[in-house]
């Protein structure tokens, strides 16, 4: 019981003694009051938990907090670094998959709009945009003038112009 007094009494004068300048210490570095005090904080309680094995020297015992507390600051260094990478990851993640969600949307309100063509005027658009036919090539190919090829591709314009409105 004694010996819990002593110890107790011990890490108080130590605390007293070493906490501010361990705290500006860290603060200095991390740049945030609320991660300094936990450092700060831990390294206390690291000291707490191995008074007992340190030499009974003053500078032992502040080497020793000054080493637990840079370790601290370390550890806190490479956690925020991992969590900055699962953070761009799952952002980056994110991003992926809204964007293969809208490209998703967008061919499936093209294909939308094709159905909703009649299927002379989807023919001759689909010539003309997948295959790279001009129109004096779609009119040879349909057997129609290129006048009426003009208007089936100006007719399936104006349906995807109205039918994507939206994400153009």
């Amino acid at each position: 019981m004694k010996f819990a007094k002593t110890k107790k009494k011990i890490f108080s004068i130590l605390f007293d003694k070493h906490y501010k300048r361990l705290f500006n210490y860290a603060f200095k570095v991390v740049g945030h009051r609320d991660i300094a005090e936990g450092l700060v904080q831990e390294t206390f309680i690291k000291l707490w938990d191995n008074i007992d094995s340190i030499k009974d020297d003053e500078r032992s015992i502040e080497s020793y907090l000054i080493t637990v507390l840079k370790n601290k600051i370390i550890d806190n260094y490479r956690k925020k670094q991992t969590q900055e990478k699962h953070l761009n990851l799952y952002k980056l993640n994110t991003e992926f998959i809204s964007d293969i969600d809208s490209k998703w949307e967008l061919e499936k309100e093209i294909d939308k709009i094709y159905n909703s063509l009649p299927p002379q005027t989807s023919d001759i658009f689909k010539l003309s945009r997948n295959k790279g036919l001009t129109y004096p090539e779609i009119a040879s190919l349909k057997k129609i003038s290129k006048k009426t090829v003009e208007s089936h591709i100006s007719k399936a314009l104006d349906a995807f112009r109205k039918g994507l409105k939206d994400y153009l």
